[in-house]
C-alpha cells in the first residue's frame, strides 16, 4: 500500500531523479515505485492514490502489461535511495539513556530527525509541539556520556544538534 508515499517517492531530488532518468527516460518517477512492487512475488495488490486524469492512464498502463524492476534496476534504485536518505542507524537499545544527565529520550530523538529528514517535517510538528523543551533536543547540553555507551558507535550530541538546527529552520 501506498507505494509512493503519499508522492514523495514521485518527487526526488536531483541526483536520484537523474539515476533513474538515465536508465529509463520515458518513465515516470513514479512509475519505478509500481514496477518495484511487481517484481515482489508476495505483493498482489496495490493501492493507488490518484488525483489526475493522467495518472489514472499511466496507472492503468502500467498495471496492464507485467514489468517488474529487474535485479540491475532495483541497484540503481538502492543507488538513487542513498542519495535521498542521511540517516542515523539508531537501534532503539536505549543504553544512551541510562547515561543522559538530561533524562532525553534519545532514540526517540534520533527518529524523529531520521524522518522530518526525509519527510514531509509538517506531520512531524504536532508531535514537536506536544513535547515540553526539556523533551526536546535542544535540552541536551553535548555532555558527551552517552556516545561511549552508543553499541552503533553514534556521536549523539552533533545528531541531536543537527535535529534541534533542523528545527530551527522549519520555524
Amino acid at each position: 500500500m501506498e507505494p509512493c508515499r503519499g508522492g514523495r517517492l514521485a518527487t526526488l531530488n536531483e541526483e536520484a531523479n537523474a539515476i533513474l532518468k538515465a536508465a529509463r527516460p520515458d518513465d515516470s518517477i513514479a512509475s519505478w515505485a509500481f514496477r518495484f512492487l511487481q517484481s515482489l512475488e508476495n505483493v498482489s495488490v496495490v493501492l493507488s492514490g490518484m488525483s489526475t486524469m493522467e495518472q489514472l492512464v499511466e496507472n492503468i498502463d502500467l498495471f496492464s502489461k507485467n514489468d517488474p524492476t529487474t535485479e540491475k534496476e532495483n541497484e540503481l534504485l538502492r543507488r538513487a535511495t542513498e542519495t535521498m536518505i542521511d540517516l542515523v542507524p539508531c537501534t532503539s537499545c536505549r543504553y544512551c539513556c541510562e547515561a543522559c544527565p538530561q533524562g532525553l529520550d534519545i532514540p526517540k530523538l534520533i527518529t524523529m530527525g531520521n524522518e522530518i529528514r526525509f519527510d514531509n517535517p509538517f506531520v512531524m510538528k504536532f508531535t514537536l509541539d506536544a513535547m515540553t523543551e526539556k523533551e526536546l533536543p535542544s535540552a541536551c547540553i553535548a555532555c558527551g556520556a552517552c556516545s561511549p555507551l552508543c553499541p552503533q558507535g553514534i556521536d549523539i550530541p552533533p545528531v541531536l544538534k543537527r535535529f534541534s538546527e533542523d528545527l530551527a529552520k522549519l520555524n
